[in-house]
This record gives C-alpha cells, structure tokens and sequence, in this order.
C-alpha cells in the first residue's frame, strides 16, 4: 500500500514519522521545507508536492483553508478506488469531496497534540487517539495505517465528532493564540473559562442548527459542558488542562512568524458575537495592528454574555 502525506507541521510530521518506523511506504509532501525534512525523514521520498505514483491513500494535513491547493496537483496520483484522509481540524470533508468525489474522503479528527521544534523535528504534547469515519471503503485500510500511529476509534457520526473538536479548538487554541499563554495558564484564570465555555456554546448552538449530534472527543462532550452547573464545568476544563498543562496553540508560532494562524479553519466558520471577535483579534495581530497580549483577553470578557454563572476560583 502506497501512502502519501501532504503536510509536514507538527501533526503531519509526527504522522509520518510513526509511519515511516512501522515500515510503511509512505512519501511525503513538504512544500517550502522539503530540503530540510528530506535529510531528517532519508527512509521516505520526500519533495514539494507528492512524488509521482499511485497512492492507495493521501493523509491530508495542511490546514482547511489551503486543501484545495494541495489536491490540485495531488488528486490525479489517487488510485480510483483510493481516498484522501483529512487529518485537519475545522470541517474540510466537504472540500475535499469537491476535489476527488465523497466516496474517496475520510475524515481524522485528532486527538492528540504536538509542536514543530524546526522542520523535520516534532515534539508529542499530548498523547491521545484519532477519531475516524467517512464513506470510503477504504475506511479500514485507513483505520489499519493510522493506528500504526496512534490509536483509532471508528465513528458512524464523524461530523458529530468534527464539531466537537471545533468546539474545542474555537475556544482554547485561539484564546491561547490572542494572549500567548499556555493551555495550563488558560485554565487556571476563572475569566477564561467562563469565556471559553461562552465561545463552546456558541459553536454549540451553531451545530445544533444544522442538525449535528455531538460526540466525546478526548473525554469531553461540549454541549454537555456547556450545560453543566458553573462549578463543575469549570472543574472540568481545569482538570482536561491538566494533562498538558505547558502546551501553548501552534497558532502562535504562525503568527509570531508573521504567517496566517488558521483561524478561517476554526472561529470564522461560526457566525456569532465571541467567534467574530476572536477573528477580528487574530486577524490584527496578523496584519500587525495588535500584539498577542493576555490583554487581549479582558476585551473579549466585554462581547455580550450568554449568562453563565460565576463560580469559585480554582
């Protein structure tokens, strides 16, 4: 089986490697850094783009918004009875599909995270598993290749699985890309869990109107969160930040580097007072006109309230 992996940060990096030390056929596509990943990764092909071939499956792990550019060139290389796996966050099945067909698409919601020391060079922050579903066929030759990277659990509702960590991400990830804190530091202010239960809510409420019955992933079920008396839901984020305390959103390294953080993968996609706010902050700093602050922080705490209650400070 012929695997491609287009997308070499941190989580297509850790990926590959695994999959490379499993002694899979696997090439990898990655762009700008392909001279430096090539003499770190010499078990694999490694170039700009996929190298020419036929590919049983394609690991798709460049950020949503960039997916149609990747499948440009890479689509012609998937075998007909092949399929693209998304391992991206936001919602970029449906992109995808337009690319190569629905029945050629799977999705992999991560749930485990990791950091980009220098391309070629990752660090795992924090263990966990991938969410997988999707139509394709091909779902158990995929689920049979990613678990030779991390655990697998097979879905029957992966857009419940999708939103889920949209959620997540819309909240925690891009709080800590405005302020520059850790995730540990996040969680133990009172002011920024009760935001980030706000900003869950309104994704929440965005996927209810489309009919999407949330699922657990990592442990945490965000309409049941947001729905938890103050105190307990406040234990409970506190308590998921916990298990990796120090890690601290790859957005910030984009946007300290002056690149997009990716917010039109996450926050954009939810039309509500908090996520436009947050869009609105990522997309200043990136043009320069804000710094990444925790000050940033106490603007958001002024955007209309869902009304959640106070609770103790941790």
């Amino acid at each position: 089986m012929r695997i491609g992996v287009i997308g070499l940060g941190a989580i297509g990096g850790i990926t590959a490697q695994r999959l490379i030390d499993a002694g899979l056929d696997v090439a990898l596509a990655a762009g700008r850094h392909a001279a430096a990943v090539a003499s770190k990764f010499p078990k694999a092909r490694v170039s700009a783009t996929l190298p020419d071939g036929q590919y049983d499956l394609i690991l798709l792990c460049v950020r949503s918004t960039e997916t149609e550019r990747a499948l440009t060139s890479a689509a012609p290389l998937l075998k007909p009875d092949g399929a693209v796996v998304c391992v991206q966050n936001g919602l970029p099945e449906e992109r995808a599909a337009r690319m190569v067909g629905p029945s050629r698409v799977l999705g992999a919601v991560i749930g485990w995270s990791a950091s980009m020391v220098e391309p070629g060079e990752y660090r795992l922050t924090g263990g966990g598993n991938f969410t997988l579903g999707g139509d394709s066929p091909r779902l158990e030759h995929a689920r049979h290749v990613l678990q030779q990277a991390f655990p697998v659990r097979v879905t029957r509702n992966l857009a419940g699985a999708r939103w889920s960590k949209l959620a997540m991400n819309c909240a925690m990830s891009t709080l800590g890309a405005v302020s520059g804190l850790s995730l540990g530091e996040l969680a133990s202010r009172r002011d920024v869990r009760k935001l980030a239960l706000r900003i869950m809510a309104e994704v929440v409420d965005a996927a209810k109107a489309k009919g999407v019955v949330l699922e657990p992933i990592a442990g945490i079920r965000p309409d049941l969160l947001v729905r938890l008396p103050a105190p307990l839901a406040h234990a409970a984020i506190w308590m998921a930040a916990r298990l990796r305390p120090t890690q601290r959103s790859g957005m910030i390294a984009r946007l300290r580097e002056g690149r997009p953080a990716g917010v039109e993968d996450l926050n954009a996609l939810i039309d509500a007072p908090l996520n436009r706010a947050l869009v609105r902050q990522v997309q200043e700093i990136e043009r320069g006109e804000r710094p990444i602050s925790p000050e940033n922080l106490a603007e958001l705490t002024h955007v209309g309230s869902r009304g959640f209650r106070d609770a103790p400070t941790q």
